[in-house]
C-alpha cells in the first residue's frame, strides 16, 4: 500500500559540467550542514530543511510570494569521489523566491513547481576525458618567482570565442583543463586566400587570489568569488593570446606577477 506524503522543498540546485553544461548524474559528495539535502535521479539536490524553516516544509498550500521568507545564503562543499571534477565550495540560497506568476500545475500534481534549481558549475580535472572535435586548452599558471611556483585554484577565462566565456580552475599543481565543443570553421576576415579559417583567435586570462597561499591544507575555493567580480583589484591576473581550433590541443603557460 502506497502512502502519499506532501512535503515542500525549500530550494534546489544541480551540478553541471563546465564544458558541456550538462547535469552531472554521477554521485557527488556534498557537505551542506546545516541544510538537509536529498538528491533525485536527475541529479537535482533538494533542500528539504534549513534553520528556522521547518514549518514551511509541512505546509500543503503554498503561501503568497509576499509572505515567503527572504532567502539566506548557505555555503556547501562539493567533492567528486571519482576525481573527474575538482572540489569546490558554492553558495546556495534557501528558500528560493516563489514565482509571482507560477505556471499551471502538471497533470495530476497538486501544486506547480516552485522554481528552477540553482546551478553549480563543476570544473574538470586534467585527467577528465575530452571529445575528439573539441578545442582543448591545457593551461599552467605560475608565479614570477625564481624558480616559478605553480598557483593553485586560479580561475581561467577564455574570451573572444563563445558567450558566455568558458571558464576553468587550476588544481594544486597550477594546471587546468578547458575545452570548447562545437568550434567549427570561421569565415576569413581577409580579402585574399582561403574563405574559411581553421582556428579562432582567443584571449586566455588567469585570475589569482593571493590570499589562497595562506589558506590551510585541504582548503578548497569558491570560483564564483572571482567570476562575480573579475575586475576586482584584490586579484592578480595575466593574459595570453592563443589560436583555437576544433580537434586541436593548445598548451599555455601564464605567468602572474605576485
Amino acid at each position: 500500500m502506497r502512502e502519499n506524503v506532501d512535503r515542500r522543498v525549500l530550494a534546489g540546485f544541480r551540478c553541471v559540467d563546465a564544458i558541456t553544461s550538462l547535469s552531472i548524474l554521477s554521485p557527488l559528495s556534498v557537505t551542506a550542514a546545516p541544510l538537509v539535502l536529498h538528491r533525485n535521479q536527475r541529479g537535482v539536490f533538494g533542500v528539504m530543511d534549513a534553520p528556522g524553516l521547518t514549518a514551511l516544509t509541512n505546509e500543503f498550500l503554498a503561501p503568497s510570494p509576499s509572505s515567503w521568507p527572504a532567502p539566506s545564503l548557505y555555503e556547501i562543499t562539493i567533492q567528486d569521489p571519482s576525481l573527474r571534477y575538482l572540489a569546490r565550495r558554492a553558495k546556495i540560497a534557501a528558500p528560493q523566491p516563489l514565482p509571482v506568476n507560477p505556471p499551471p500545475a502538471p497533470s495530476g500534481a497538486a501544486t506547480p513547481p516552485v522554481t528552477t534549481p540553482q546551478q553549480v558549475t563543476m570544473y574538470p580535472t586534467t585527467a577528465a576525458p575530452v571529445g575528439p572535435n573539441w578545442a582543448v586548452l591545457r593551461v599552467l599558471v605560475v608565479s614570477n618567482a625564481t624558480p616559478p611556483a605553480p598557483l593553485p585554484w586560479a580561475v581561467i577565462q577564455v574570451q573572444g570565442v563563445v558567450s558566455p566565456a568558458p571558464s576553468g580552475l587550476t588544481n594544486l599543481n597550477g594546471e587546468a583543463l578547458l575545452a570548447i565543443p562545437g568550434l567549427g570553421l570561421k569565415l576569413s576576415s581577409s580579402s585574399t586566400g582561403a574563405v574559411t579559417e581553421a582556428t579562432v583567435a582567443a584571449t586566455v586570462t588567469a585570475f589569482f587570489d593571493p590570499a589562497t597561499l595562506t589558506q590551510p591544507r585541504g582548503w578548497v575555493p569558491n570560483p564564483d568569488d572571482i567570476l562575480a567580480n573579475p575586475s576586482s583589484p584584490a586579484w592578480k591576473s595575466a593574459s595570453q593570446s592563443v589560436q583555437l581550433g576544433s580537434g586541436q590541443t593548445v598548451f599555455v603557460t601564464i605567468t602572474i606577477s605576485m
